[in-house]
Formats: structure tokens, sequence, C-alpha cells
């Protein structure tokens, strides 16, 4: 089965993915290192992982993978063997093939995978300027944060995917209730008068 995920990284990074293609184990930006010979995706992080680079100039490469490629992610797998906060030491005795079967629940849990840089498929990259991206993203990487905000942070992958103004972005509350800022100003005033 074919899927489209993410992958976030500075734009000078991107700019040699666009021409060599991943390469992977050359930079890591993560006080514990990702297992080597691994790229990282996600269906909803993309932006949230480009932001750890140190540079406001950032990017979104769109990929093409074949669901028999994929690997669970590190902290999917950790969190499987009890382990959400671990080392590097805890993560390197991990062997990944065993855990290869669960990419399925990692996707759907955390929202990420993992796979061999030569099974990608670039299908396009966005570069963008990571100016009033705090103010849209900023999520802890758990179950439950993708459970409730992973819709959420799809949307905005995608958004900044298409080339669209950050700060255009619907805020999460809006994204959540539907509603915009000022109606939800206006349910606010509501229940402030109900309560006189």
């Amino acid at each position: 089965m074919k899927l489209t995920l993410y992958h976030g990284t500075s734009s000078k990074i991107a700019k040699k993915i666009e021409k060599e293609g991943f390469v992977t184990d050359k930079n890591y930006n993560w006080d514990v290192k990702s297992k080597k010979g691994l790229v990282y995706l996600s269906s909803a992080y993309a932006p949230f992982y480009a932001m750890k680079h140190d540079t406001n100039d950032l990017a979104i490469v769109k990929v093409e993978v074949d669901s028999e490629d994929l690997y669970a992610e590190d902290d999917f797998i950790m969190r499987i063997l009890g382990k959400p906060v671990y080392t590097q030491k805890e993560l390197d005795r991990v062997g990944f093939i065993t855990f290869k079967r669960f990419w399925k629940e990692s996707l759907k849990y955390i929202g990420n995978v993992a796979i061999r840089p030569s099974k990608i498929r670039i299908l396009g990259i966005t570069h963008f300027n990571s100016k009033n991206l705090i103010f849209k993203c900023d999520p802890v990487i758990s179950p439950m944060n993708f459970k409730i905000m992973g819709d959420y942070y799809n949307a905005l992958t995608e958004w900044i995917f298409k080339g669209k103004p950050i700060k255009e972005f619907k805020t999460q509350t809006e994204f959540l209730t539907g509603l915009s800022q000022e109606e939800l100003q206006k349910q606010f005033e509501k229940l402030k008068v109900k309560k006189k």
C-alpha cells in the first residue's frame, strides 16, 4: 500500500535531499540519536521536527513510500517496552527488525514511522520561514497528543506544504471547536452574562 508522508528539516538540508536524495547518519538534532540507516517520516509532526534545526529557513519534504518498507519509530517502540523516557544505551540495545511489524500502530498512535532512504520517493519540497510557527506548533510527541491533536498537525503540515501563510492557519481552539475567534469570544461573553 502506497502512503504519503512528510519529513521536516532545514531548507539547507532539503536542498541536498533534492539533489542527492535522503542520506542518513549525517547530523543529529536530538540528545538521543535515532537508529542508524533510517529516515524518520510523519503524518503530522514534520513542521515540529523542522523547528529543531537552528534556523528560520525550514522545509517540508513530501514523500511516497510503500507500507511494506516501514518500521515502527523509536519513541513508539520504547513506549511499547515501557520506556517513554530512555537513554541512548537503551535505544541502541533494541533490535528494530523485531518491531518492524508494528509500523501501522506507530503511525496510528504516534504519527511517525521510519524507513530506509533508498525506499523513499520524493514528491516535492516546500521551503518556508518559521516565523509564526511556534504559535501553531509546539506539540508533545505522545500517543495522547496525537489522538487529540493529530488531525490538527496533519492539516498544518499540508497547509505549510501548499505554501500558505502560517499565520493564517487556524488556532488549535478554532480547529478543535470549528468556531472562529470571534464566535468563541461571543460564546465566552454569553457565559459571563449567564453567570451574573
